[in-house]
């Protein structure tokens, strides 16, 4: 059941979500933001894309389809889109979207912005697999 969830609150679930993962073949941390996120607003849908260079297409990181351009369901009514960035490189993009008319406001941008800030240096750092599996599952 959703249940809207105070900014501060859910960015500090993620955190805490994201510095308790361990690398598993079976589970990806993401999955957990992407859930926590979904539980605790009006999104229905949310993926996490990892950035590829030379004009490749994005690569999937958490839930989703193939570029976080397109729209996931057709019910879909508002969607942004956040750059993770961390020291000014682009290491992916968050894509949320939701069956609301313009459903993301400030307060939505801020929580947002905080997660993409929080999966920049996870991705960054303890979350490195995650991108170099991603990579790998490009080439071949």
């Amino acid at each position: 059941m959703k249940a809207y969830r105070p900014t501060r609150q859910l960015l500090a679930d993620v955190e805490r979500s994201l510095a308790a993962s361990r690398p598993s073949a079976h589970h990806s941390p993401l999955e957990d933001v992407i859930d926590l996120l979904c539980r605790g607003r009006h999104y229905a849908w949310v993926g996490i894309f990892l950035a590829v260079a030379g004009g490749a297409p994005q690569q999937t990181l958490g839930a989703g389809r193939d570029a976080p351009g397109e729209l996931a369901l057709p019910e879909t009514r508002s969607k942004i889109l956040i750059s993770i960035k961390l020291a000014s490189r682009e290491l992916g993009v968050l894509s949320v979207e939701s069956d609301r008319e313009a459903a993301f406001g400030a307060e939505d941008r801020v929580l947002l912005e905080g997660v993409a800030d929080s999966l920049a240096r996870f991705l960054a750092g303890r979350g490195k697999y995650l991108a170099r599996k991603a990579r790998t599952r490009l080439v071949m």
